[in-house]
């Protein structure tokens, strides 16, 4: 029983190795390279047609070839220069091409954009070269209309216009003027546009000065002649009659800047 089963075993194993016989046929050997990595040779087709006065006489050339003779003379190759292959990649070297312009093109619009916005944005205004070195020193007083409102003028001054509305008049004018500068700093615009609106803003900010400080000063004038008269009615200083009006104005001038 035992050689029997070992009998079998190697009988199996013999049938198992030479079951199968390897076939190697030029024929689809040929086709293989042909699709493949190697050129379209027609002198590789085969079975070969064994012609004789043209005519060929080989019947496996009729079972193989005969419904379609010009195969031959069609490269099917898909790497060939009209394959399929060689189609989509010239197709996706094309569109890469297309993408490539594009994608170029939409950088350029996006640096131009981004140029632009640079330029009209209100966030980079205060970079401008123009206004950092005149607009920002010469808009200054709208940054704290309160702080350069009575510079050098006395407490009475301040008073008096505090009391009949000049000061309220300053501030409402200033605080106009400085929201307007807010938004010309703040605003997107062309900067010329902004430009402009800095030198609208300070032409009108300059005339509001002048008024204020002829304000000032007629308040200081007007307070000068009140103490002149209050101690002229007390008696503490006597006026002499002038000769002429030009000597009356000369000697009201002299007296004012001695109480000051």
């Amino acid at each position: 029983m035992k050689h029997t089963l070992s009998f079998l075993i190697l009988f199996s194993v013999c049938i198992h190795s030479y079951g199968q016989t390897p076939i190697h046929d030029r024929a689809i050997v040929a086709q293989q390279e042909r699709m493949v990595f190697k050129q379209w040779d027609e002198d590789k087709f085969y079975p070969e047609p064994n012609r004789l006065l043209g005519i060929p006489t080989n019947p496996i050339w009729y079972i193989t070839w005969g419904l379609h003779p010009n195969y031959p003379d069609l490269d099917r190759r898909p790497l060939s220069p009209r394959g399929e292959q060689t189609q989509r990649l010239g197709l996706a070297a094309a569109m890469q091409i297309s993408s490539n312009y594009y994608k170029q093109h939409s950088d350029t619009v996006k640096n131009l954009a981004t140029a632009e916005m640079a330029r009209i944005s209100g966030a980079f205004s205060a970079s401008d070269p123009l206004y950092q070195f005149y607009y920002k020193r010469e808009l200054k007083p709208l940054e704290n209309p309160e702080v350069s409102a009575f510079q050098g003028v006395s407490s009475e001054v301040i008073q008096y216009m505090t009391d009949h509305g000049a000061y309220q008049w300053y501030l409402n004018n200033m605080a106009s003027l400085s929201e307007r500068y807010e938004f010309a700093k703040s605003l997107d615009m062309e900067r010329g546009q902004r430009i402009l609106m800095y030198h609208r803003i300070m032409l009108e900010m300059r005339d509001v000065l002048k008024k204020w400080q002829y304000k000032l000063d007629m308040s200081s004038n007007m307070l000068a002649f009140r103490k002149l008269n209050q101690r002229k009615f007390s008696r503490e200083i006597i006026l002499s009659e002038p000769k002429s009006e030009e000597e009356r104005a000369k000697k009201i001038a002299n007296q004012t800047q001695v109480i000051r």
